[in-house]
C-alpha cells in the first residue's frame, strides 16, 4: 500500500454479475431497490480481494445496503474522490497512509473500521532462522518511508537491531545498535526479492512474494500484528467526517467485519493478510523455522 503509497494494504476487486432469468431477476431487482446503495472506492484488486468483497456485498444486503465498488488506478484517487463526495467510503489504505494524506491535502477523512493487516516477513535463501544470520550480515529493506519504517520495526522485534526510542517513522539512521552488527541495505521495494541472492535476508512485501509465486510461509521470521508498532499499518475503511456516523457507514463496517469474511481471508491469503478487527478469527502464522 503505501510506499508511502502502498501496502496496504490494501484494496479489493470488481467482479462479474451472474445472469439469472425469469421472475428471479425481477424479484432480486425489487429487493435491491429497497436497499441504500453506497459507493466504495478500492484499489489493486487481487483474487483474494475479489472473494472478500463478494462476501462483504452479500453481507451488506442483509444489513440494508447495496455496495457498489468503484476501482481506482492509483493510491491518491480514492481519497480525493471521497473528499469530493464522489464515493461514500473507501477501503485501500492503512492508518499511516490516511494520516499522511490528510496532512498533505488539508483534509479530515476518518477511519471508521479496521479490515486487514499484513504481518511483516523476513526471508532468506541462505539461512533457516534469525539465529543463523551471521555477525556482520546484510539485510535488505525497502527505501520508501512507510515500508522502511515497518521493516526496521520488524528487525527490532526480531532482536537484530535497536532503534532510537520514540521515533514514529524511523529510517536506517535511527538504528542505535545491533547485537550482530547487522548492515542495512536500502533498495527500491520491488528489488528486495531479487536481493536475496546477495544478502543474508530481506524484508519483502507480500505483494512481491505472491507475484513471484513464493510461499509466504518460507519466511524465517513473522512480525505479529499485535505488536504495539503495527497499529498504524492496519488497513481501514475510511469515510468523510460528515458520514462517519451514518447508519449505512456502520452497516458497511459490520458487513466487512464478519466471521465469514475473516474465515475466507484466513483460508486464502496464506498469512499475507490477517483480519485486523477486534474479535476476528485469526490464522496460525507459520515460518520456515516452525515447520
Amino acid at each position: 500500500m503505501s510506499k508511502l503509497l502502498k501496502q496496504i494494504a490494501l484494496g479489493s476487486a470488481v467482479f462479474g454479475v451472474t445472469a439469472v432469468v425469469g421472475t428471479t431477476v425481477s424479484n432480486a431487482d425489487s429487493k435491491d431497490k429497497d436497499l441504500k446503495t453506497i459507493k466504495v472506492g478500492i484499489n489493486s484488486p487481487s483474487k483474494t480481494d475479489d472473494g472478500v468483497w463478494q462476501r462483504v456485498k452479500a453481507n451488506g444486503k442483509k444489513n440494508g445496503i447495496n455496495i457498489k465498488l468503484v476501482t481506482f488506478t492509483d493510491f491518491n484517487q480514492p481519497n480525493q474522490a471521497l473528499q469530493d463526495g464522489q464515493i461514500d467510503a473507501n477501503a485501500f489504505q492503512h492508518y499511516a497512509f490516511l494520516k499522511d494524506w490528510n496532512q498533505h491535502h488539508h483534509s479530515d477523512l476518518k477511519a471508521v473500521g479496521q479490515t486487514v493487516s499484513g504481518p511483516g516477513r523476513l526471508y532468506s535463501d541462505k539461512h533457516k532462522s534469525v539465529k543463523a544470520i551471521p555477525d556482520g550480515g546484510t539485510i535488505a529493506i525497502a527505501n520508501d518511508p512507510t515500508n522502511e519504517a515497518r521493516a526496521l520495526f520488524l528487525l527490532q522485534s526480531a532482536g537484530l537491531i535497536k532503534l532510537k526510542p520514540g521515533v514514529e517513522n524511523p529510517t536506517a539512521k535511527d538504528v542505535v545498535s545491533s547485537p550482530k552488527h547487522i548492515k542495512i541495505r536500502e533498495l527500491a521495494a520491488d528489488q528486495t526479492l531479487a536481493s536475496l541472492k546477495s544478502v543474508d535476508a530481506a524484508v519483502i512485501s507480500a505483494t512481491f512474494v505472491e507475484a513471484a509465486g513464493r510461499n509466504p510461509e518460507s519466511a524465517i521470521y513473522v512480525w505479529n500484528v499485535d505488536n504495539k508498532h503495527t497499529h498504524q499499518y492496519i488497513n481501514i475503511i475510511a469515510s468523510s467526517k460528515a458520514n462517519q456516523n451514518k447508519w449505512y457507514t456502520k452497516a458497511l463496517v459490520k458487513s466487512y467485519q464478519a466471521d465469514n469474511v475473516a474465515n475466507y481471508i484466513n483460508k486464502t491469503s496464506h498469512g499475507t493478510e490477517v483480519p485486523a478487527w477486534k474479535g476476528a478469527p485469526q490464522p496460525k502464522l507459520k515460518t520456515a523455522e516452525q515447520k
